[in-house]
């Protein structure tokens, strides 16, 4: 009998900071599924373990080939029915119509008129203008941003778009611009949910235009950056004065305030470097001015502390209206404000010192949520939306994510065959040398920073005045290691790594414009240069201040080395954020683009590929190495993303270009381990499209071709790598981080041997084993085996090597039929051939022709001033 004619059932895991069942809470996850398992049109129903029916919402997010489910989006309401900090509920396949189903299920209408659209949830009706953002119209709700010069600027909706309609979430989405504001853009999403007054807010300020970066260089203070004083949100609550109920934190009850004006304000992080460096602006100021928060009623201070998580409320007599900002003192500054007729949401306050700066090509989300009500009494023991500050968090068994097969080598924890992954994981989120501590080393928090990861490690070698500032922007894939040891464990610790950090990766350290360079637009950021402070360079790697002198050769910007799309795909696919999803395109598409000859000044001479997406550590090698590795890898997640035959064609395309099986891999120099050290994040690649291919049971030409060159790179690995401390005077700097590389060697030999056969297969799965226990000795050896880095290869890298110690692969398929692949051919980038070209006269005189007329001077002026 078929898998999907089974009757399903997922186990989902509750896990909350503060006790379920006071208020409603709503709940997005997402599931994977093994293959054949689910058809999309197959019902499902959510139970409790009373056997309690949840009225559920779900969306198809990915398919397997076959179109079975590969990833499912789950909606639900934790209601008033829950009680503890944990619950259990189970996902199952029903066959008749009527089985299972919860007796009545919540709706949401909508409705949609010229210059309304409206949103009836049951408990409330929301009123969107199509015009400007009030999301809105009773009560009252308006945006407003102001700008440096002091002058407010209401947003205009381009578009509004009815994005999600189901029986538990419904999602507009209005998107638009800041009339006057130099092309500043928003989008912004409204969520609502059935039966109650709950509404979410996320909104995204986008500056479109292109950082100006002369030399290559990222200050504050750039041309291309927008300065503004303040955005707000603000609702009405009527012409009748009412009160305030407020608390700092979920755990206490709410206060009464009816004397007028009452305000949250966070003005730092209130850690003990709370004016670290870190938060540097332009001018090299530091604009915290006071340590954590202060509660004002009409201008007297009524209280301090160090981390507010407020709740605030405005009871009036047409009702009660609450509001509550996840991440507060974390994104600081921020603002919860009431004066008994208007509730004021801060999201970049004034009462901060200085103007924000929204560099070039930078954007910033922001989340509130809203709740509206009837009138509540102020002794109402708990406030409607303390969870927003300790949300519940829901997660699968790591049972079920092994057998879904969706994350390939995956091992649940209960399973691993020694402690010694588990231990320093476990020391990765617990405990003084956890990523949580190391972000009070730097204060890594505010609205910029937040999420982020701090690279400890470049300590090692800094000389400045400690400690070194230091931006990771997750480098060899932070979100995806932990994205993958939630999975592995179960535990929800990992999400708060995962997720601020894949928001923070998705709005900051990608540059979004379209304005610059082609090898630039909608890339990532390189993490901060190595041993050096980020200064005010902020996320964007390279500051004027480590210039070594005027003439030195200095500066970058996003390069193909550094392109790590997999965790922001495999977030999109655990919560459904859109923005993910287009980050993940964003960055495919810069692959595509920054290897389009058109889009350079050699274009008009050589229109042919650039060379820019496969090139590692010089513009002439495009032989196995990080950058057609990261390129390849971003391709493949943008066709998982999107489904378009586009990015796996061209993935294939790097492949032919950067790896032959009848490569002299010798003449490549992998032994010199500084410049080719990452040859094995190539294989390891190659090794996932292989996997790709098998999966959609194309076992073509080109399955064949990277077999075969996958086989040859794994016998000469096998009979000539050694480990690298066998020769340490070879590292320039002989760190922990070459213990942790260690472990893709390893990985390499063990995934080629799936396509091996007998006896290659068990030399390579030996070898493979060999390399791993060394790399295991070789970091136990260092103190700092737990910085940032290392642990950050060791979250993926670690984990395959538990799999491989306690299972092993199946074979895989073998081409059904031979190839000639011919013979190697060497790629010339664009830049050299088109250097060539003209040096010869006959090409000089042809480019001449080419270029002549006032158009195409133009175009190569244009683009010789922005290079």
């Amino acid at each position: 009998m078929p898998m999907h004619d089974t009757r399903l059932s997922i186990p989902l895991h509750i896990a909350s900071p503060i006790p379920l069942g006071t208020r409603v809470q709503p709940v997005t996850v997402g599931v994977p599924l093994p293959k054949e398992m689910l058809r999309e049109d197959q019902p499902l129903c959510l139970v409790d373990d009373s056997g309690r029916s949840l009225a559920v919402q779900t969306e198809v997010t990915a398919r397997w080939t076959d179109g079975s489910v590969r990833w499912l989006l789950v909606d639900f309401l934790l209601d008033n029915m829950f009680s503890g900090t944990s619950a259990r509920l189970c996902l199952k396949a029903f066959h008749e119509p009527s089985a299972d189903r919860p007796e009545t299920e919540p709706r949401i209408e909508v409705r949609q008129s010229a210059d309304r659209l409206l949103v009836d949830t049951g408990a409330m009706t929301a009123e969107i203008d199509r015009r400007v953002l009030r999301p809105l119209t009773s009560p009252a709700m308006r945006t407003e941003l102001r700008t440096n010069r002091g002058k407010p600027v209401e947003p205009r909706i381009d578009a509004l778009t009815l994005q999600t309609r189901g029986p538990v979430r419904t999602t507009v989405l209005a998107e638009g611009v800041f009339p006057r504001c130099r092309g500043l853009r928003f989008r912004c999403r409204l969520c609502f949910f059935a039966g109650t007054g709950l509404m979410r807010m996320r909104l995204t300020v986008h500056n479109p235009n292109r950082a100006r970066h002369p030399g290559g260089l990222w200050d504050l203070g750039d041309r291309g950056s927008f300065f503004f004083e303040d955005l707000s949100v603000e609702l009405d609550g009527g012409r009748e004065t009412g009160q305030t109920l407020w608390n700092i934190a979920p755990d206490e009850p709410p206060r009464t305030y009816a004397q007028g004006r009452i305000g949250i304000y966070q003005d730092s992080s209130g850690g003990e470097n709370w004016q670290g460096r870190n938060h540097v602006d332009r001018f090299g100021r530091i604009p915290c001015r006071k340590r954590g928060y202060v509660v004002e009623g009409n201008e007297t201070e009524i209280t301090t502390g160090l981390r507010a998580e407020p709740t605030v409320a405005l009871q009036t007599e047409n009702g009660t209206i609450t509001a509550a900002v996840p991440e507060f003192w974390q994104q600081f500054p921020k603002l919860l404000e009431s004066d008994g007729r208007r509730l004021h949401v801060g999201l970049f306050p004034d009462r901060h010192d200085g103007p924000f700066e929204l560099q070039g090509g930078e954007q910033k989300t922001h989340t509130v949520w809203f709740s509206f009500g009837d009138h509540e009494e102020p002794s109402e023991p708990t406030m409607k939306l303390d969870w927003v500050h300790r949300p519940a968090r829901v997660v699968s068994t790591p049972a079920w994510y092994a057998a879904s097969g969706v994350f390939g080598h995956l091992l649940p924890a209960t399973e691993d065959p020694d402690e010694r992954l588990g231990t320093l994981m476990e020391g990765a989120i617990r405990g003084e040398d956890s990523f949580f501590a190391r972000r009070e080393v730097i204060d890594e928090y505010g609205w910029r920073h937040w999420g982020d990861v701090y690279a400890d490690h470049e300590n090692a070698h800094y000389t400045g005045e400690p400690p070194v500032i230091s931006h990771y922007n997750n480098q060899f894939d932070v979100v995806l290691g932990a994205i993958l040891q939630q999975m592995r464990t179960g535990d929800v610790t990992w999400t708060e790594l995962f997720d601020p950090l894949a928001r923070h990766v998705t709005d900051i350290d990608i540059y979004h414009t379209d304005q610059d360079r082609a090898a630039y637009n909608g890339g990532l950021f390189w993490l901060t240069d190595h041993y050096l402070s980020a200064e005010t360079a902020t996320h964007r790697t390279y500051s004027q201040k480590n210039r070594p002198n005027p003439k030195a050769p200095y500066g970058g910007g996003p390069g193909s080395e550094h392109n790590y799309a997999t965790g922001l795909l495999y977030y999109y696919y655990l919560t459904g954020d859109l923005e993910a999803r287009a980050a993940v395109l964003s960055l495919a598409d810069w692959v595509i683009a920054m290897d389009d000859g058109t889009q350079t000044v050699f274009g008009l001479i050589d229109d042919g590929f650039t060379g820019v997406a496969s090139a590692t550590d010089s513009t002439d090698y495009h032989g196995p190495g990080r950058g057609s590795a990261n390129s390849i890898n971003t391709l493949l997640d943008g066709h998982l993303a999107s489904g378009s035959r586009v990015y796996l064609d061209k993935a294939e395309a790097l492949v032919r270009r950067s790896i032959h099986p009848a490569d002299d891999i010798d003449a490549r120099g992998l032994l010199e381990v500084e410049a080719r050290w990452s040859y094995t994040m190539h294989l390891t690649a190659l090794a996932r499209y292989l996997e790709l291919k098998i999966e959609r049971d194309e076992l073509d030409f080109m399955y064949a071709y990277g077999r075969a060159s996958l086989l040859h790179y794994a016998r000469w690995m096998a009979e000539h790598e050694r480990p690298y401390f066998d020769f340490p005077e070879q590292l320039e700097y002989p760190t922990e981080a070459w213990a942790a590389q260690e472990f893709r060697k390893a990985n390499v030999l063990r995934l080629a041997a799936r396509h091996a056969d007998r006896p290659l297969r068990e030399r390579l799965l030996d070898r493979g084993r060999e390399l791993a226990d060394r790399a295991w000795s070789d970091l136990l050896r260092f103190d700092s085996r737990g910085v940032a880095r290392s642990v950050a290869v060791l979250m993926i890298e670690g984990l395959r090597d538990q799999y491989y110690r306690a299972k092993s692969d199946n074979p895989a398929p073998a081409p059904p039929s031979d190839h000639d692949f011919g013979r190697p051919e060497v790629f010339v980038p664009q830049r050299r051939r088109a250097m060539a070209h003209i040096k010869t006269p006959g090409g000089l005189l042809r480019t001449l022709l080419r270029t002549a007329g006032p158009r195409n001077w133009a175009r190569i002026m244009a683009r010789i001033r922005d290079k």
